[in-house]
């Protein structure tokens, strides 16, 4: 059996640009490359919202606690 990749990747809560994480209408979560993380650089892409019907920008933010309801 061969061994598993560990993946050095993180993961980062995506919103919409002006909106806060209590507040947005809509998320995704996407992948942040060791790379960037090791530079401090912070995600920010534009990506289609279903509630807008719209590409908007988002980005990056906090990622929200397990035991946020």
């Amino acid at each position: 059996m061969a061994a598993k990749k560990k993946n050095k990747d993180s993961k980062a809560w995506m919103i919409p640009e002006g909106e806060t994480r209590d507040t947005a209408t809509h998320h995704f979560v996407a992948r942040k490359s060791i790379s960037m993380i090791r530079d401090g650089k912070k995600l920010k892409m534009r990506k289609y919202h279903p509630g807008k019907r719209e590409h908007v920008w988002f980005v990056e933010t906090k990622m929200p606690s397990h035991s946020a309801k």
